[in-house]
């Protein structure tokens, strides 16, 4: 009978483990990231949902440090053929962003709250922005989507980065 007790704490600590230490790695995420080090390494929007069948999806990935790659895809309707331009771009958009992250402190801002008036065929819209820290390769992403409920300054942040995001295409 006592090894059978055995065993099954040995299996559960074996099945309880590897979450644990998700979790913990999960949450430590955001604190190992140094804002005054850290660097974007990629931007993305994405935009989709509708009744329509619609989508448009735009992604700015870091190549190098003077090199991006820019691209966007969109859809207008279900069967409608799907849209896509792929290129390289300038860098220097990131600094930008890592600027405006800077000024509107990101790096301090608490989970968003999810809005209650969510409709279900509506267009989700979401805009994610992805920190690297080169001081110990930690991570971190923010990201704010369409049921997320802003104040006005996470707002302004919001539109100033698809604004950016959008511009990099001239590039």
């Amino acid at each position: 009978m006592r090894n059978w007790k055995i065993i099954m704490m040995v299996l559960c600590l074996a099945l309880c483990l590897p979450g644990l230490f998700g979790m913990a790695e999960a949450k430590g995420g955001k604190d190992m990231v140094k804002e005054k080090t850290a660097y974007v390494t990629r931007c993305s929007y994405v935009s989709s949902g509708s009744s329509t069948g619609g989508h448009e999806r735009i992604e700015l990935t870091r190549l190098s440090d003077t090199e991006a790659g820019y691209k966007i895809s969109s859809k207008d309707w279900h069967s409608s053929p799907e849209r896509v331009l792929e290129k390289k771009v300038s860098a220097n958009v990131f600094k930008e962003m890592e600027a405006l992250g800077r000024e509107y402190k990101i790096f301090k801002w608490k989970v968003f709250r999810k809005s209650e008036l969510f409709a279900l065929d509506a267009a989700t819209v979401s805009l994610s922005v992805s920190y690297k820290d080169p001081t110990n390769g930690a991570g971190w992403t923010l990201t704010m989507r369409s049921d997320d409920e802003l104040n006005d300054k996470q707002s302004e942040y919001y539109h100033k980065l698809l604004d950016l995001l959008y511009g990099a295409e001239g590039r």
